[in-house]
């Protein structure tokens, strides 16, 4: 009965060290548990709920061995993926603002570039309107009652297109072309075109050589008297043998032969007139240049009225790279030397390489001659 009770006793504080033990063993699982679960849910996964079914142990293994042969056929994998995402991120960003800032520069030079291109047409136009009229009155003038005209061939886009003259001289067919003129009347027409440029623009002197040479009697002086009439404001120095325009020369300069084989030249010049007349020219020049201050002036105001182009830009900072190579000494140029150098080099160990085997070849041959004269 005592050996009984003994046994009992025992197996109860067996049974006690034992739920103890479990009890303890229960604790810690459940703090695993708990560290478990707030590990999955700082990943963002959540426990299951009371009653789900779980896969097996086996299942999940069979899953796991699964992607792992689905990851070893993606291959090499870049660990540092995620940081240079974030440095092409960024270097995308600053991409696009240089796009977007060179957008709006394009931008900005094209509807520069057209409005220049609008100022230069009209005051073409003006330009040539101006030196039209003034072409059409010196032509008359100089044929006689002949009728002349300036116009563009392309006149809705004139920078496209040539400038073409049409002169009809009296008596002639208005359908005549500048090509069906005679010599003498081309010269006309073309002496009308510059004295109309001069007087929208003039010069302090001309110089003429042999302009009349093409032209009959009537022309040449009408061309001489136009010249007389306009020296009043510039000064002609003209190289001519007809006698009307020496007759309405201020001045001679000749040259002739002088029979021994040697030009003499022959001088008609009148001091007293050439003072004058050199008194009223610095008058005149006065006048002129007050003009062309004047003229000046307002073409300094007209060029403050256009467009300007902007600064050039820096160079952009998502060249990344390239930027140092642009703002060191390792721009192209530096390259090309480099290589051209390196290349030198190249040729010069080559050659020195060749010149050293050729070397060890005869003193080869030299052995084996005189090995063989030993022999």
């Amino acid at each position: 009965m005592n050996s009984t009770l003994t046994q009992k006793a025992n197996q109860a504080r067996s049974h006690r060290t034992l739920s103890t033990e479990l009890e303890r063993t229960i604790q810690a699982k459940r703090k695993e548990l708990f560290d478990v679960e707030m590990e999955m849910g700082s990943i963002g996964i959540q426990a299951a709920e009371d009653g789900a079914v779980l896969d097996s142990v086996a299942d999940i293994d069979r899953r796991i061995r699964r992607l792992e042969r689905r990851l070893e056929e993606f291959g090499a994998v870049n660990m540092r993926a995620i940081e240079q995402y974030d440095a092409v991120e960024q270097r995308l960003a600053e991409m696009e603002g240089d796009f977007k800032k060179l957008q709006e520069r394009k931008k900005h030079l094209i509807d520069v570039a057209e409005r220049l291109e609008e100022q230069r047409k009209v005051r073409l136009l003006d330009v040539l309107e101006k030196v039209n009229e003034n072409f059409k009155k010196v032509y008359k003038s100089l044929s006689n009652g002949g009728r002349g005209e300036l116009y563009l061939e392309n006149k809705e886009e004139p920078f496209k297109g040539g400038l073409e003259l049409w002169a009809q001289p009296k008596g002639k067919s208005s359908n005549v072309t500048r090509h069906q003129l005679s010599g003498g009347e081309q010269s006309v027409a073309a002496l009308a075109l510059i004295f109309a440029i001069q007087d929208y623009d003039p010069s302090p002197f001309y110089y003429f050589d042999e302009v009349d040479q093409n032209l009959d009697s009537v022309n040449a002086e009408c061309i001489a008297k136009m010249c007389r009439e306009r020296s009043k404001a510039a000064q002609f120095i003209m190289v001519t043998l007809r006698k009307v325009s020496l007759q309405l020369a201020d001045h001679h300069i000749g040259i002739t032969h002088g029979g021994d084989g040697c030009s003499r030249r022959i001088i008609d010049f009148d001091q007293e007139q050439a003072i004058a007349l050199g008194e009223q020219a610095l008058k005149e020049a006065e006048s002129a240049a007050a003009k062309n201050e004047q003229r000046a002036k307002e073409e300094r105001e007209t060029l403050a009225e256009m467009p300007r182009v902007p600064d050039a830009l820096p160079a952009p900072q998502s060249l990344g790279g390239l930027l140092k190579h642009m703002k060191e000494d390792e721009s192209i140029t530096a390259l090309a030397e480099r290589t051209a150098e390196t290349n030198e080099d190249i040729e010069e160990r080559s050659a020195l390489a060749s010149a050293v085997s050729e070397l060890n070849a005869e003193m080869d041959v030299e052995q084996e001659e005189s090995i063989e004269l030993d022999e």
